[in-house]
């Protein structure tokens, strides 16, 4: 939000400032049906460097009161028509920022309180042996005045710009939640079950609107199940950009040829969608890296066919022996020209569970990073790999917000 323009105070003014600003802020109405104290009065307002308008009674000086013309009122509370205190109230009334300055006898204390009361600035005594005495009341006034309307000017372009600002985050919102709408729909289906009883499911909870963690997967012929897990460095729109770049250059090289459709290309299909990415985001400029897991699921061998490129934590595969995390390693995507990913096998069980989570699911746990990853197994062992199970062990579902993106990823097949 842009700062405001700086006012300076008024009482930090020159006498030659609030001169020049009560010329500006036009001029007064004078009030007096005593003769030689209207003369005095107006001389005095006269050299302080108003255009002053003389009236003797109450009526005509409402009838010839403008808000836009007098920016100072002073009034005799002794009139002949009407009571000084009545013509406080009509000013008042038809402009509630107008100051004014009571002329009172000493005698008229009770009124004067009153005045003040109704909404007088100040009042001066008369008669007036001093004039100097109205010179001090009126710049008084006078700064009150300008500060006032200088504090409801700043106060004006405040609201101003707190709607301004309103507006645009609401904008942002629409933005955003549009945003989300439409990364939704690029996630895949979940639960889903694949034929040979492999089933898929995940959680992804975005730290803010949008999210830099991503997931798909998909079946290729009747043997493979094909699926990966990135993080996109950063959150928000930025990294969950980039997610969307992933999903479209993915799609576009599996249109390009059939990818995973036989088992001696695999592992250099997977080796290939790595090099893609990485391209890409290198060539992108962005400043954003993303970590990656890529596995395919051969369902006649009952392999896993997987490459880690700087996944942290590593997926953890549960057997009836236990949760264990696979082994594998690799340069993130997107920070070196030439990686070093390694196509790894894994046999699997007639039943088993594959665990695949961001880095975010460790800020969810206390400790070092050894600690957390320690915990986390655990948490996977206990939960036998089950979604539910293990976000509840998480309270992922409870938590009203994340300091990072979490996703979580499940494979299962159980024995048939």
């Amino acid at each position: 939000m842009t700062s405001p323009t700086h006012v300076s105070s008024p009482i930090q003014k020159t006498s030659e400032q609030v001169s020049a600003t009560r010329g500006e802020r036009h001029g007064l109405l004078l009030i007096d049906a005593d003769e030689p104290s209207r003369q005095q009065v107006h001389n005095a307002l006269v050299r302080l460097g108003f255009t002053v308008t003389l009236v003797e009674n109450g009526v005509e000086a409402i009838g010839r009161f403008s808000p836009d013309k007098h920016g100072l009122v002073v009034t005799d509370l002794h009139l002949p028509d009407m009571g000084g205190l009545e013509v406080l109230r009509k000013v008042k009334h038809l402009s509630p920022d107008t100051p004014v300055v009571v002329l009172a006898a000493n005698s008229d204390v009770d009124d004067v309180v009153q005045a003040l009361r109704l909404g007088a600035s100040d009042y001066l005594l008369t008669p007036i042996a001093d004039e100097s005495v109205i010179d001090h009341a009126v710049k008084r006034v006078i700064e009150a005045r300008d500060l006032a309307a200088e504090n409801r000017e700043y106060r004006e372009q405040l609201e101003q710009r707190n709607r301004e600002l309103h507006d645009h985050i609401e904008l942002l919102q629409r933005d955003h939640q549009a945003g989300r709408q439409l990364q939704q729909h690029l996630l895949p289906r979940t639960p889903y079950e694949y034929p040979a009883g492999i089933k898929a499911a995940y959680r992804l909870l975005p730290s803010l609107y949008l999210s830099g963690d991503f997931i798909d997967y998909g079946l290729f012929g009747e043997r493979f199940v094909a699926f990966y897990l990135v993080d996109v460095s950063g959150h928000g729109v930025s990294s969950a950009l980039v997610t969307a770049l992933i999903k479209h250059s993915i799609m576009h090289l599996l249109r390009e040829r059939p990818l995973f459709s036989q088992l001696n290309t695999i592992d250099q299909d997977i080796i290939e969608i790595l090099e893609m990415i990485n391209s890409e985001l290198m060539a992108t400029r962005l400043d954003k890296h993303a970590s990656m897991f890529v596995g395919v699921v051969d369902s006649r061998a009952r392999q896993l066919h997987y490459a880690v490129a700087g996944q942290v934590p590593v997926p953890a595969l549960v057997t009836r022996e236990g949760a264990h995390w696979l082994a594998g390693k690799g340069r993130p995507l997107g920070l070196f020209q030439q990686g070093d990913w390694e196509v790894r096998h894994c046999s699997l069980p007639t039943s088993w569970r594959l665990v695949a989570c961001s880095d975010g699911v460790l800020e969810l746990l206390p400790g070092n990073l050894l600690q957390k990853e320690e915990a986390l197994l655990q948490k996977i062992d206990h939960s036998r790999g089950d979604l539910d199970t293990l976000c509840a062990a998480l309270k992922v579902d409870t938590a009203e917000s994340f300091p990072d993106d979490i996703t979580i990823l499940t494979l299962r097949q159980d024995e048939q």
